[in-house]
């Protein structure tokens, strides 16, 4: 493959500490993986109630100069000692019980030390001098902190500091942590007196945990060619099959491909919202839908389509999760998603001593079955951080937060760019729309006409409408054309985007 020629670099995120730390890593010469590692890194200490080094794990998709796509898979496991019904029925929202293995300090280090070229303590400087000089929330952390105002975890975990409308907030227990791996290394997280306590904690609500269930969740971490799929004129990659959203994904972006710009119309929109439905019944309607191998995904995705919506409930959750985009002067690419779980501050729950806030992973397997590998039963996600190279040499990175609907809204923005005639930034802003039955489809009545709402009718039982709140963070983007220039697409909705450009002349 030709040689990209250098151009600018560019990061996004969900804050604005998280972008300056990818900023800071591509001044100093880290490449795209350095950059996404210290972008989440800061993320974890500055959207705490969307992501932290507690998380329950994510994947990262990595798309080299040459053009190979790779994934990083830290997508989170159950306890090993939990029997299989226990995970059908675990209640509490709050605490152990709730908790999976946290994977995203091992997801980082292995992305880190495959495809970075700076060391985990140069990558996490940002984070600590964040957690120790304090942060002021963006609108979603204020949210969030007003609804657990006077939870013990807080107490454990943060220190506030309001004045007005603005809020700050501090984390020296975790700014200690931080130093210790930047000392250390990551693998003190599992080897130190951490999995100690973990363990403890774990036996604190009644169940069985030992300290090497813990030091083991490195193991657990896979680093292998992302899937692909080629669709019209360009190569796809995103999350491995039947763990994430990826799935859904491809379907619903090949089909958008043969409505082109027919979604700038109410009809073509409609037709896309109905093609959606179409693929979340298969995958999760039909025997063994959610499995797939790699060559089959072709068949699967013809198959998807084939078929008709099924019936059944439209879910409500929404999805607390952080997305980030980076991109080198040499036109190295990552995205990468990663989350807490369900709920704001995950488990609300914090591993003693450490300022450690953990994950509420227990709800993934009460909606899909495990994925089992390696003696180990993976949760299912709907992350789905996607990486784009069309026939003319363009590059795009994109993901976003919204627990169910991230393949649906991913697919629909990159599909209005790369067929619909939209620009990069009005593909970001253009309205929602999410189906999984015929019974019932959903839009951002905001941002559509009312002829998009008629022509859903035609479709479907019922349609609902839905505001930025169903997703809790925001979309964001990265075009890189062939010369070299970047383009950002940043989420304009009140839980907004952040995201900036490095020119080469200034890094």
């Amino acid at each position: 493959m030709t040689r990209l020629p250098r151009g600018e670099a560019a990061v996004t995120g969900s804050c604005a500490t998280a972008v300056d730390a990818g900023e800071a890593i591509l001044r100093a010469g880290g490449n795209a993986v350095d950059a996404a590692v210290a972008t989440a890194l800061a993320a974890c200490v500055a959207d705490p109630c969307n992501t932290g080094i507690g998380g329950y794990g994510g994947h990262m998709v990595v798309l080299t100069p040459e053009g190979e796509g790779w994934c990083v898979d830290f997508d989170t496991f159950a306890p090993p000692g939990l029997p299989d019904d226990h995970l059908r029925r675990v209640e509490s929202r709050i605490g152990p019980a709730v908790s999976t293995m946290p994977c995203v300090v091992a997801g980082l280090a292995a992305a880190l030390t495959r495809f970075g070229r700076l060391d985990w303590a140069s990558v996490s400087s940002p984070a600590i001098h964040a957690a120790e000089a304090g942060v002021e929330a963006n609108p979603t952390t204020r949210a969030a902190f007003a609804q657990v105002r006077g939870r013990d975890f807080v107490g454990e975990a943060f220190r506030l500091e309001e004045s007005g409308d603005r809020l700050v907030f501090r984390q020296p227990a975790l700014a200690e942590t931080l130093r210790r791996m930047a000392q250390d290394g990551p693998g003190w997280f599992y080897d130190g007196p951490l999995a100690d306590r973990a363990a403890d904690s774990w036996r604190s609500a009644g169940l069985s945990l030992d300290a090497g269930d813990w030091q083991a969740i490195p193991d657990s971490v896979g680093i292998a060619p992302s899937p692909k799929l080629r669709i019209a004129d360009a190569d796809i990659w995103s999350g491995p099959l039947g763990a994430s959203g990826s799935l859904c994904l491809f379907g619903i972006l090949a089909a958008a491909a043969d409505i082109g710009e027919g979604l700038r119309t109410p009809d073509g929109l409609a037709r896309l919202t109905e093609a959606m439905a179409s693929v979340w019944s298969h995958r999760f309607g039909t025997p063994a839908g959610n499995a797939v191998d790699p060559a089959d995904l072709s068949d699967w995705v013809w198959r998807a389509r084939s078929g008709q919506p099924g019936s059944g409930p439209r879910p409500g959750d929404v999805g607390h999760t952080c997305h980030l985009n980076t991109l080198d002067h040499d036109g190295m690419m990552v995205a990468m998603t990663l989350t807490h779980g369900p709920f704001w501050f995950g488990g609300r729950w914090v591993l003693p001593g450490t300022g450690v806030l953990m994950n509420a992973g227990m709800p993934l397997f009460r909606w899909a079955d495990p994925v089992r590998r390696d003696g180990r039963r993976f949760g299912v996600t709907n992350l789905a951080p996607t990486l784009v190279r069309c026939d003319d040499g363009t590059r795009f990175a994109a993901g976003t937060p919204g627990a169910r609907r991230i393949p649906g809204i991913v697919a629909m923005t990159l599909a209005r760019v790369l067929w619909g005639g939209f620009s990069l930034p009005d593909a970001v802003s253009a309205g929602r729309l999410h189906a999984e039955s015929r019974d019932s489809a959903t839009l951002e009545r905001a941002r559509h006409e009312p002829a998009v709402e008629a022509a859903l009718a035609e479709r479907f039982s019922s349609v609902g409408a839905e505001e930025w709140t169903q997703y809790y963070g925001p979309l964001t983007a990265i075009r890189r054309d062939t010369g070299g220039t970047a383009e950002l697409g940043l989420d304009d909705r009140d839980g907004p985007g952040y995201g900036r450009v490095i020119s080469e002349s200034t890094a």
